[in-house]
């Protein structure tokens, strides 16, 4: 006797749904891979105040705490506030490991790390570097996409150094490449570098990076969007402007203006 029509639409979605299950079990990540000029990170941390506009000094330690981003996706954050300097090392490590398959380790030395993100390869900056990557691994992380969980962890699982020679491992792990294979920004590198100790200009230049065509926004939203921590809007936007020129001179964008509905209206270099 055929099961009713209920029953049997019930009964082929549960085998679909065991082959998706199957599927995905078996199936093997590879990080996605851009050119030696960029950098890669997930749409989420461009478009968020994951790594704050505010100086490393400012930073400070936060539960549970929603980060503003862009309507779309929600992010939940525990650590110490990242700022753009733990960004720019994230990058560094990603984009060695750029083509890598999931729980792969990437091993590396620390001066090659420093002077990928253009620091320099004293102790002072090994000791900054290692720091950095702790703190990468001591994060916690929520992402939530239309009310589902995108990922929940670290955003740098486990590493190991031995600091007399200045060997680094870290693990690259199936969560974090999928978040990139959901969609990532890539940043020109040599734009990024001429931002370097100027994070208001480093985060609008990443936010800018990840719209092929910079929609306009108010002033409010990118002083949210940057967690920057100027109180008073009118500070902002004059720091704002600033920002702005600074991100013209590298050639990233050829015009700004605001509005007077307080609108930013960007033009990216095509």
């Amino acid at each position: 006797m055929s099961l009713p029509p209920d029953s049997e639409l019930e009964a082929s979605l549960q085998r679909i749904r065991k082959t998706l299950e199957e599927h995905e079990r078996n199936k093997e990540y590879q990080l996605a891979f851009w050119a030696e000029p960029q950098r890669g990170i997930p749409n989420e941390f461009a478009r968020s105040a994951l790594f704050a506009a505010v100086p490393p000094n400012k930073a400070r330690y936060v539960e549970r705490e929603t980060v503003f981003s862009q309507k779309g996706f929600a992010i939940t954050y525990t650590g110490k506030q990242l700022t753009q300097s733990d960004l720019d090392v994230f990058e560094g490590v990603m984009h060695l490991a750029r083509g890598m398959q999931e729980n792969s380790h990437l091993r590396f030395k620390a001066g090659k790390l420093l002077r990928h993100i253009g620091k320099g390869t004293g102790k002072s900056q090994y000791e900054w570097l290692l720091t950095v990557l702790q703190r990468l691994t001591a994060t916690s992380v929520a992402i939530e996409r239309d009310g589902n969980k995108v990922y929940w962890g670290s955003l740098l699982p486990e590493g190991a150094a031995t600091l007399d020679n200045g060997e680094f491992v870290v693990q690259i792990n199936r969560q974090l490449i999928k978040l990139f294979e959901r969609g990532f920004t890539t940043i020109e590198w040599q734009q990024r570098l001429q931002l370097s100790k100027k994070p208001l200009a480093q985060h609008l230049h990443a936010w800018i990076c990840s719209h092929n065509k910079p929609f306009p926004v108010t002033v409010e939203y990118l002083h949210q969007i940057c967690g920057s921590e100027t109180k008073e809007l009118r500070y902002f936007r004059a720091n704002l402007k600033k920002a702005l020129e600074e991100i013209q001179t590298t050639g990233a964008i050829t015009a700004y203006h605001i509005d007077q509905e307080d609108k930013v209206h960007i033009t990216k270099t095509a």
